[in-house]
């Protein structure tokens, strides 16, 4: 789906944007995947945006690293709990031993990695920071 890029363009773009396009390059279909199965087809439709402007951009811009977080939060299920949110009745519908629930898993992991990864890079990130600190407890 998304192709490598070229060695001139790899040179211009800075290690986050790197990070995150090879995650999405090795993940893209699971992330897909997820977001649609908790999120519905707004949440896939969002996902789809994100891997296609990581895939175009030379940095990670603050509105790219919330689309991360936002990504994270969901497939992490932050983001269920409230009744009438459609990931709640999403997450509700999902049997627990259905084998993509591993696969969720696995891909918050990654997503988690990928958000320590960028905030380590750049510890004066004010977007990813407070997501890292939210999360590490639970």
């Amino acid at each position: 789906m998304f192709n490598a890029p070229a060695e001139s363009v790899i040179q211009c773009r800075d290690l986050s944007a790197l990070i995150a396009a090879a995650l999405f390059n090795k993940h893209g279909s699971a992330m897909l995947n997820a977001a649609a199965l908790l999120g519905g087809p707004a949440a896939h439709r969002r996902c789809l945006r994100l891997m296609s402007q990581i895939s175009e951009s030379r940095s990670l811009t603050r509105s790219l690293r919330q689309e991360l977080v936002w990504l994270h939060r969901l497939v992490s299920l932050d983001l269920v709990g409230e009744p009438e949110t459609e990931e709640t009745a999403r997450f509700a519908m999902i049997d627990p031993l259905d084998p993509r629930v591993e696969e969720i898993c696995l891909e918050a992991d990654h997503l988690y990695d990928l958000l320590v990864a960028i905030s380590d890079l750049d510890p004066g990130c004010d977007v990813i920071l407070p997501e890292i600190f939210d999360l590490s407890a639970a």
